[in-house]
């Protein structure tokens, strides 16, 4: 059995195609007015239930809709202003990376200048030094000569004298009575004098040349001898005085030139 089924009723409305009693110019004007923008159909229910109207649960939807569009408004001016700080700053350490690529290329470039004006420099003073040894090791022929003629005892003839390398070797001959003393005052003479090296002086050889068919009776053939002497290394200073002492000006104005532009040891 269908249980018949029971529209809700509301004052001064009605479902039904049937006219409504008869009532009033007010209560006709009802159902137009239900159809306003507040109709709440459930009214009746509502207050049963204990519930707001409508109208309330409308307005407090349109504060929270217009408070949810600020705050999500607010929420997303601060995500693009986020964004846009992150960007900036992007463009910044981007443009610092520029400029450090930029530094590290120009200090690569220098360093390398650098080391190739260092290579130079190292270049040109081997050079320098190189000359100045070889300025300082020249020998004066005339102060050489100067010193052998003040060294070299009377009574010994000097046949020949060779400076090969570092070491000066001698060679002559000296005649009776006293043939070897005269030797022998050669060599300390030389031991004295500071153009050679005194522990460095030694005989190589000494003999008595065969008599001459010519030779007159009772006169000895002369002693001949060889001696080498080893140089000295003077210094700069001691050279420069010593050359000054035997005369000789040119060698000595070239070391005082050296001397004062600092080139010498």
């Amino acid at each position: 059995m269908r249980t018949p089924l029971r529209l809700p009723s509301f004052k001064g409305f009605s479902l039904s195609r049937e006219p409504a009693p008869a009532a009033g110019a007010a209560e006709l004007a009802l159902p137009e007015a239900a159809f306003a923008p507040g109709l709440d159909l459930l009214r009746e229910r509502r207050r049963e239930l204990g519930q707001e109207p409508i109208t309330v649960a409308l307005a407090d939807r349109r504060r929270l809709l217009t408070q949810g569009t600020l705050l999500g408004a607010i929420v997303f001016g601060v995500v693009l202003g986020l964004i846009s700080l992150v960007y900036l700053r992007h463009q910044m350490v981007k443009s610092q990376m520029g400029q450090l690529t930029q530094v590290e290329a120009q200090s690569t470039q220098l360093q390398q200048e650098m080391g190739a004006s260092k290579a130079r420099l190292e270049r040109i003073t081997t050079i320098n030094q190189q000359l100045v040894g070889a300025l300082i090791g020249v020998r004066s022929s005339s102060a050489l000569m100067t010193e052998l003629q003040l060294r070299i005892p009377a009574g010994i003839q000097l046949l020949e004298a060779n400076a090969s390398g570092p070491a000066l070797v001698l060679r002559g001959q000296t005649f009776d009575p006293l043939a070897f003393e005269r030797i022998n005052a050669l060599q300390l003479e030389l031991q004295k004098s500071p153009l050679f090296d005194p522990g460095a002086i030694s005989l190589s050889k000494v003999e008595r040349k065969p008599p001459e068919a010519a030779q007159p009776a009772g006169v000895k053939p002369p002693v001949a001898f060889e001696l080498t002497a080893t140089f000295a290394q003077l210094g700069p200073s001691q050279q420069l005085q010593f050359l000054r002492q035997l005369g000789a000006g040119g060698l000595a104005r070239r070391l005082e030139l050296l001397q004062r532009e600092g080139l010498l040891p």
